[in-house]
């Protein structure tokens, strides 16, 4: 497929190329020298063919220029409700508003040149974001980037009015979890050979119980929120002042929900990713919560810092916990082989030892997420 449409994407119109390029470059005159397309990426797991830079050089000083082009494929069968997690057009959705315009300071969207529906999918042609570091984060790049995600969300408890879209993804965890099947996954042969009885037993009982979860997270207090701040969609840049701002690529998950949750995707999505070490994803824990609360606290938040932990336990739970024996199951599959290589350059049973310790350390976020229940009076 990536083929064919890179030969349809060589063959754009200049005219039409022109134009966009001369918003990137603020110049309504610039002129394009050359250009050249190859795909950007492959590391999406929901639309690994969508991504596309452009480049070239162009004007009198022969200036470089990039843009990128996101293709969102039309499925087949459209979900029935916008508010699920796997409704396609959401960020095409998010471009078409302008809640990037009104975002804090603290967190900021690329630039939307040109956006355009199709009968086969959406177009959205956007800025090039790059940033300061290398592809691997340290701890401390981690750290800034909780920080200002505790910055965004706390804005919300603390006077900026709530954004209500109806396309916003709400209780997504529920179509989330709709696709799996427990008592299947359970008997995958790769769980019978490294994960004991009991262990399994605690991962039927904690879906068994997910209904409660779900209730705690909806009653957290609520923000608008990214979720899908892993890594691989985070980038620090440097802005004109000279200061570190965080750009958060792929709004295709965004909407309401509680606060705390976003970590879910910083911490646990970036290492079951392979962003950062599965072995020191505690480690990763341990630096991020406190710097989201911090940005909690400096956006004039002033409220018990367990309900932020909660609502990172609780949807860690739901989003990981409660799915990671159905993922593994499908993504250690002989026929997922050749997406996993893909994705993580391992597969079957050496990606599937790999994950090994997020299965100890999900169940500990449950366990935390039952002790604080109790102790802030939700169960």
């Amino acid at each position: 497929m990536a083929e064919g449409l890179l030969e349809q994407l060589k063959g754009i119109d200049p005219i039409l190329l022109t134009d966009f390029v001369r918003q990137v470059q603020d110049d309504p005159t610039f002129e394009i020298s050359n250009w050249d397309v190859k795909r950007l990426s492959d590391k999406g797991i929901a639309n690994p063919d969508g991504l596309w830079l452009f480049s070239g050089t162009g004007g009198s000083e022969h200036r470089p220029w990039s843009i990128v082009l996101k293709i969102l494929d039309r499925p087949q069968e459209e979900p029935p409700a916008t508010d699920m997690w796997s409704y396609w057009k959401r960020e095409f959705s998010f471009a078409q508003s302008d809640l990037s315009h009104h975002l804090p300071r603290s967190v900021k969207a690329p630039r939307i040149y040109h956006i355009d529906e199709k009968p086969y999918g959406c177009w959205m042609w956007m800025e090039y974001v790059t940033g300061i570091q290398s592809d691997s984060w340290t701890l401390n790049d981690y750290a800034f980037a909780a920080h200002q995600l505790g910055l965004w969300n706390g804005s919300y408890l603390t006077g900026k009015s709530l954004p209500s879209e109806s396309w916003f993804a709400r209780q997504h965890y529920r179509s989330w979890l709709s696709r799996t099947d427990m008592q299947q996954a359970i008997q995958a042969p790769l769980h019978q050979k490294y994960i004991s009885k009991a262990t399994l037993a605690r991962y039927e009982q904690l879906w068994n119980e997910r209904e409660a979860f779900f209730n705690v997270l909806e009653n957290l207090p609520q923000v608008f929120s990214h979720f899908d701040s892993q890594h691989r969609n985070l980038v620090i840049r440097s802005n004109q002042a000279g200061q570190k701002e965080l750009i958060l690529l792929d709004w295709g998950q965004c909407g309401i929900g509680a606060i705390g949750a976003e970590l879910t995707w910083l911490t646990g999505f970036s290492a079951a990713l392979m962003e950062w070490p599965l072995t020191e994803v505690a480690q990763l824990d341990e630096i991020t919560f406190p710097s989201y609360v911090q940005g909690l606290e400096e956006s004039g938040w002033s409220g018990n810092a367990d309900l932020a932990r909660l609502g990172f336990t609780s949807m860690f739970t739901v989003y990981i916990s409660c799915a990671l024996l159905d993922l593994l199951a499908w993504w250690c599959l002989p026929e997922s082989r050749s997406f996993a290589l893909q994705q993580f350059n391992l597969a079957e049973e050496e990606l599937y030892v790999a994950w090994i310790p997020l299965i100890d350390y999900s169940l500990e976020r449950a366990d935390e997420a039952r002790t604080l229940m109790k102790k802030l009076g939700f169960s």
